[in-house]
């Protein structure tokens, strides 16, 4: 069994991740039409009422530009979510935010719907998912530190949400800064690398969740970067299989060290072992039960075919 610090992530963690992103943010738009970064925002606002914050104390705390703050405090504003007042001390320009209790109303309701997201993923009566879950909501409230002890309690579905957008920019910044690659490209030369032979593309995008687009573009760059190649089969001329290349292989080793790197900073420096482990876990786990449920959707199909009269 590996140690906490042997531990490291695959390409099936960006899998249970994605999944993982899907899920939670089909809570939030079944409530409401507000972008991550405005619920990120409406998270922080709750979590200071009644008193609130300056816009740029909700701009540092988001770790967004300026105007980019002004942009999403407008926009909550313009919902009813919430409201800028003049601060009663000292300089008349500064404004604070306040969340309104139309903005606290739909915290509450998101965070009902994602809680049901999430226990739809990850169901607690199994033991494993029960693992991950805890692992998640624990990697949460050390990723994103809350303002508030009661908020942290009351909207951890929330926060969840909000810590693993911050994990995703964090990996898709590591990764663009380590070799000038797209996430979907890593990945898919992650998987390359881990499966030691050639895969078609199909087999690519049913292991990794994606599209079979989604790939065949990411593959496209992979060549024109001379990181991998496409492979043809003499007894199959319509199967066209991808393989990494020696550039590709040296590729493969810096988009694994940024991953770790961020793993290491975000995951196994603030989670103990078993939630470290239950982490990097994830993925297999994930992608297990997802071929599991394809293949009894399979059989299932099987067993209402009928004889052609």
């Amino acid at each position: 069994m590996a140690s906490q610090s042997e531990l490291s992530l695959d390409s099936s963690f960006f899998v249970a991740c994605d999944l993982t992103h899907r899920a939670l943010k089909g809570g939030l738009t079944s409530v409401s039409d507000l972008s991550v970064t405005q619920f990120r925002a409406l998270v922080k606002l709750v979590a200071t009422a009644p008193s609130g914050m300056t816009q740029s104390e909700l701009s540092e705390l988001l770790g967004i530009k300026a105007n980019v703050a002004s942009q999403v405090v407008n926009a909550l504003e313009a919902a009813g979510y919430a409201k800028r007042r003049k601060c009663a001390n000292g300089d008349g320009r500064v404004r604070f935010v306040h969340i309104t209790k139309a903005g606290t109303n739909l915290v509450e309701r998101a965070n009902t719907a994602i809680v049901e997201e999430l226990y739809t993923l990850f169901p607690t009566q199994n033991k494993a998912y029960r693992s991950i879950l805890e692992a998640s909501i624990a990697a949460g409230a050390n990723i994103d530190p809350p303002l508030s002890k009661e908020a942290a309690k009351r909207y951890f579905a929330s926060r969840t949400l909000v810590s693993l957008e911050l994990i995703r920019k964090a990996m898709e910044d590591a990764l663009r800064e380590a070799c000038g690659a797209s996430v979907s490209e890593c990945i898919v030369l992650m998987k390359l690398g881990e499966a030691r032979d050639p895969l078609r593309i199909g087999d690519l995008a049913r292991q990794l969740q994606l599209t079979p687009v989604t790939v065949a573009r990411a593959t496209d760059r992979l060549v024109a970067r001379s990181w991998a190649q496409r492979l043809a089969s003499p007894a199959d001329r319509k199967a066209v299989f991808v393989s990494p290349t020696a550039e590709g292989a040296r590729a493969q080793r810096q988009i694994a060290d940024a991953v770790d790197g961020v793993a290491e900073t975000f995951l196994w420096s603030r989670l103990d072992e078993s939630q470290s482990r239950a982490l990097a876990e994830a993925g297999h786990v994930v992608l297990v039960d997802i071929q599991s449920r394809e293949e009894a959707e399979r059989k299932a199909a099987l067993d209402l075919l009928e004889p052609i009269r």
